[in-house]
């Protein structure tokens, strides 16, 4: 019953979406377009598991949630090319997501696992745990997050970035797709739905993935510019709301998604997806920027970064690395997520440059010493090259 209600809301809020014209409707029904996405989308990723390995599934989870966050910055790297101040908002846009998925949202998960959800057999002494099939996403963001440093570096997002990336990205989804992992227990909707025949199954899973990521495409745009415009009546800063006000609408299916997964007790699912995405944003979504600007100019071009971009994007490589390493012992604990969040919180509450710059050293700082404090963790999560070359 709750399906077919989000369904439908889903269809209602689309339509009444785009037949409004006011940035107060347009947040509201496009809000609610969004959050019957993100049901819809975890019912179908779990249903998806009966016949698919969790990390694969994850994947294709993680890829439709973050559809509209790749749609506004892609938008943004193509129009960038021919006013460069759109450069500017695309690398606000993915850095602001992106450390608002690992600082924010992590945490968050973490916390309703921990406080909230019953009879998670993933949590226990006050910490969620990951099983070993986590060091799969956690190889690929490790080699990613250590790439990215080349970036700031070098002042742009060359072709050679994106060819790194987007292969990087691709081998994930290939050695995913190889896993034997599966998810076992099932409930409620997601029971009846696996309990179907293959023929009829598989189907009605895509189905659903395909009405959410339907419902995504077409509500993004005008959700999140009805948030701006609303923004923009109460004053907010132009950047600010580039940076954080249109993540907040893109990602928002991620964290519905994610809650509602862990308030069933699915944690080790929830976080697995947020885990993915943080990978498929720091390979595929960077690996595409400068190829939309260089469809935008007509030809070949690496995507420049002045030094503001270059501080957004070290910072965001620096909590990359750090949330890398703070899991890399399988575990998120109540202390882990509260250290990801006032990390996160204090640079978002002072956008000023030189804290942003001070707590990127932190970052790196605390991931030294983890790594030099618990090296066998760093050297398992390695290790897991073996697994793709077989």
């Amino acid at each position: 019953m709750i399906l077919v209600l989000s369904v439908v809301v889903g269809l209602v809020s689309v339509i009444l979406l785009n037949s409004l014209n006011s940035p107060y409707a347009h947040s509201l029904f496009g809000g609610l377009a969004i959050i019957s996405s993100g049901y819809i989308l975890s019912v179908a990723v779990e249903s998806a598991q009966k016949d698919v390995p969790r990390s694969f599934a994850t994947v294709i989870l993680a890829l439709i949630a973050i559809l509209p966050e790749y749609a506004v910055d892609i938008y943004l790297a193509y129009t960038g090319a021919k006013d460069p101040a759109f450069i500017h908002y695309a690398t606000a846009n993915m850095t602001g997501a992106n450390r608002m998925l690992l600082g924010l949202f992590w945490p968050v998960i973490a916390f309703v696992s921990i406080y909230i959800s019953l009879n998670d057999k993933a949590v226990r002494d006050g910490a969620v745990l990951l099983g070993k099939g986590f060091r799969l996403e956690l190889f690929f963001l490790f080699i990613a997050s250590l790439y990215s440093f080349k970036i700031p570096l070098t002042g742009r997002i060359d072709l050679f970035d994106s060819i790194f990336l987007i292969s990087l990205f691709f081998l994930y989804a290939y050695v995913s797709a190889k896993s034997e992992e599966k998810e076992e227990e099932f409930e409620g909707i997601v029971e009846r739905i696996t309990r179907m025949k293959k023929y009829i199954r598989v189907p009605t899973v895509i189905s659903m993935f395909l009405v959410a990521g339907v419902y995504i495409f077409l509500s993004v745009e005008l959700f999140t510019h009805g948030l701006i415009e609303t923004g923009k009546l109460l004053g907010i800063n132009e950047f600010l709301l580039i940076q954080w006000i249109a993540p907040i609408a893109s990602e928002f299916p991620e964290l519905v998604v994610a809650i509602i997964l862990a308030m069933k007790g699915k944690s080790t699912v929830a976080i697995g997806a947020l885990v993915s995405s943080k990978v498929n944003q720091w390979t595929l979504l960077v690996g595409a920027l400068p190829l939309a600007y260089s469809f935008g100019l007509s030809r070949f071009s690496s995507m420049p970064l002045d030094a503001l971009q270059r501080e957004e994007i070290f910072l965001t490589a620096a909590q990359s690395l750090f949330g890398t390493i703070i899991i890399a012992d399988l575990r998120i604990s109540r202390f882990d997520a509260f250290l990801l969040f006032i990390l996160f919180i204090t640079q978002f509450i002072i956008p000023i440059p030189t804290i942003r710059l001070i707590i990127a050293f932190i970052y790196i700082a605390l991931s030294l010493v983890m790594i030099l404090k618990d090296r066998i963790n760093i050297f398992h999560i390695l290790s897991f090259y073996k697994n793709i070359l077989r």
